[in-house]
Formats: C-alpha cells, sequence, structure tokens
C-alpha cells in the first residue's frame, strides 16, 4: 500500500508542476503581446505602397496636329485611364485608349512646336525620352 501513495504522490506533483510550468507561460505569452514592441518595417511604409514610376520606351508618331491620336508604349502604367495623366508641357491630354504597355492620347490644342510629353502615375513623373512635335495647327 506505500508503494501506491508514493506513486500517486509522484504522478500528482508532476501533474502540478506542468499545470504550473502552463500557467507560467500562458502568463508570459499574455504579458508579451499586452505590451507592443515597437518593429521597424525593413522598407518603409510609403516606399511598400508606392507603385512601380512609369517608363517610357517611345512615343509614336513624334510629329502630328492638334486632335490626333499619340501612342506611348512603356511600362507600369496605372491600370485604368484615370489612374494616369499625360502632359504635353504643362497641357493636360486626354487619353483614349489604356491597354498594357500602351497610352492613346488626344493631341491637345496648342499651338504649332515642340512639346515635352510627361506620364504621372500615382505622383510619379516621367518624360518621353524625345519630344514631341506639333504641326499644321491653327491655334484658337
Amino acid at each position: 500500500m506505500p508503494e501506491q501513495i508514493t506513486n500517486r504522490s509522484l504522478s500528482e506533483i508532476q501533474m502540478k508542476k506542468q499545470i504550473v510550468l502552463a500557467v507560467t507561460v500562458a502568463s508570459l505569452l499574455f504579458v508579451a503581446c499586452d505590451n507592443e514592441i515597437p518593429v521597424k518595417p525593413a522598407v518603409p511604409p510609403d516606399i511598400m505602397l508606392r507603385p512601380s514610376p512609369p517608363l517610357i520606351n517611345s512615343v509614336y508618331p513624334a510629329t502630328g496636329t492638334q486632335g490626333s491620336i499619340l501612342t506611348i508604349l512603356g511600362e507600369n502604367f496605372g491600370p485604368a485611364i484615370l489612374d494616369n495623366r499625360v502632359a504635353f508641357g504643362s497641357a493636360i491630354a486626354e487619353i483614349t485608349y489604356i491597354g498594357y504597355g500602351i497610352l492613346n492620347v488626344r493631341v491637345p490644342d496648342l499651338p504649332d512646336g515642340d512639346y515635352e510629353i510627361y506620364v504621372n502615375v500615382a505622383g510619379q513623373v516621367r518624360r518621353a525620352p524625345q519630344m514631341f512635335t506639333i504641326v499644321g495647327s491653327e491655334h484658337r
């Protein structure tokens, strides 16, 4: 009989130790979760949310009249027309079509001359590698 009591006592002691250990670990986890430790992200948040800047490979044709359609080939354009802005100098152009790597824009009502073309996607602006020349226009 005394052996059974000893074995039983040892089992109860081991069970109590496991319970105390489990409660201690749970308490530590609760305290650790309650005290938030600031973690710095590897990349600043504004960079993580910023899309890649637009890349303009080419503009075709290089010359046109008011109202003609210009095609811009490149990368990282926004997925919808309203996500993109195209300007001839400071004049905003109407985007008539957007496809994967393609923007078609209507040449704005501007006098004859050479104009730099800019594409703005989510605040990131890039200039086309070549100028566009408006010819044969009668500026109103």
